[in-house]
């Protein structure tokens, strides 16, 4: 055993003529009487060695497929952020692996991924959807290079993407609100539009928001998970505390008005630590009843979803002339670069200098 696991070396048996190399149970001769002359003829054997071995080891690069790499990026995915894997990344797992899992990593080029493209288009998907699916693509080959061990070493390919989503337009006026507020039958769904209305918070963040976040003495909610204010944090196997971000950013907001009077109603009657809840149990959605609410409001339920509370409240905000700043760490942004993009047209001093220059010059 213990020649078996020593690396290759110079040794001179007895009835021997030369320096032999002794590799495992295999003695291999140098034909050379002089051991300078013999280590030459080792160095030159162990480079030999480590090549074959390279070559044996290729079909790591060679075999593995694009399920494989899939895999790998879905099991990373479920770790860090279960909750979001079901909800919207394992469709999209077994969509692609099943379209295109079983090619080898080494036939993934141009023209594959312009056949895939192609088909998708053919489905009837648009190109925003191929787009994250493609980015999906490179993510999982990440996964793959930094694996232990690496389940490939080919380098991740460059992929043309097609468009992304523009950003949405898409928000309510004051009076279609009231209308939405006025259509939704059921209280909790009442408190749930005004809530993100008030907070600009996500659908998931409204509904998993607990009492122990509102302080309607002071006029906060706070939109972030107990322990998550920095990301959630776990502990690997080497007992490694690992921070992990959380998919999207949540805030801490400052409420006033009729809200706070809403929610000190809502608390009395409240059955669960839930603040959107139905017969004493938390939701895990409001969809039907937002839809249904929308309809009777006269909305276009394709176009009024739940996150349009949040476009919605951030618009308004942008309108009536707030700091850019401020909204952005409002909405639960660490900076105001994605505010300012999709909703800075929105504020009033928007290309107010080049309207003020022009002014001058008319």
């Amino acid at each position: 055993m213990a020649d078996a696991a020593r690396a290759p070396y110079l040794t001179f048996p007895k009835g021997k003529s030369s320096f032999q190399i002794r590799d495992g149970k295999k003695y291999i001769s140098t034909g050379k009487t002089d051991r300078s002359e013999a280590m030459i003829v080792l160095l030159e054997y162990l480079d030999r060695k480590k090549a074959d071995e390279a070559r044996t080891a290729a079909p790591i690069t060679r075999l593995a497929t694009v399920g494989n790499i899939l895999d790998a990026w879905a099991e990373e995915r479920q770790r860090e952020n279960p909750e979001t894997w079901r909800r919207k990344w394992r469709t999209l797992h077994q969509r692609m692996k099943w379209k295109i899992g079983k090619y080898l990593l080494t036939g993934v080029n141009k023209k594959l991924l312009d056949w895939y493209e192609s088909e998708r288009y053919r489905e009837g998907v648009s190109e925003p959807t191929v787009r994250q699916e493609l980015t999906t693509l490179t993510a999982a080959w990440s996964v793959a290079l930094r694996a232990d061990p690496p389940i490939t070493d080919l380098p991740i390919p460059k992929i043309d993407l097609p468009a992304g989503s523009d950003p949405r337009e898409a928000f309510l006026t004051h009076e279609e609100a009231d209308r939405l507020i006025a259509a939704a039958e059921k209280e909790y769904l009442k408190l749930f539009i005004r809530i993100g209305l008030a907070t600009a918070g996500r659908h998931r963040a409204i509904l998993d928001l607990t009492w122990s976040r509102v302080d309607l003495e002071r006029g906060t909610i706070d939109l972030r998970m107990p322990g998550e204010t920095d990301g959630p944090v776990r502990v690997d196997v080497r007992g490694r505390r690992i921070r992990a971000p959380r998919m999207k950013k949540r805030g801490f907001c400052k409420i006033e008005g009729d809200i706070i009077d809403e929610l000190r109603a809502a608390q009395e009657r409240a059955a669960s630590d839930h603040v959107i809840e139905l017969a004493g149990r938390r939701l895990q959605s409001v969809g039907d009843g937002f839809k249904a609410a929308v309809i009777r409001a006269g909305l276009d339920p394709d176009e009024v979803t739940p996150h349009i509370l949040r476009h919605t409240a951030i618009t308004w905000l942008m309108q009536s002339g707030e700091d850019i700043y401020r909204v952005a760490s409002f909405a639960g942004h660490s900076s105001p670069k994605m505010i300012e993009k999709v909703y800075g047209h929105h504020h009033p001093d928007f290309q107010g200098s080049i309207a003020r220059r022009l002014a001058r010059r008319a």
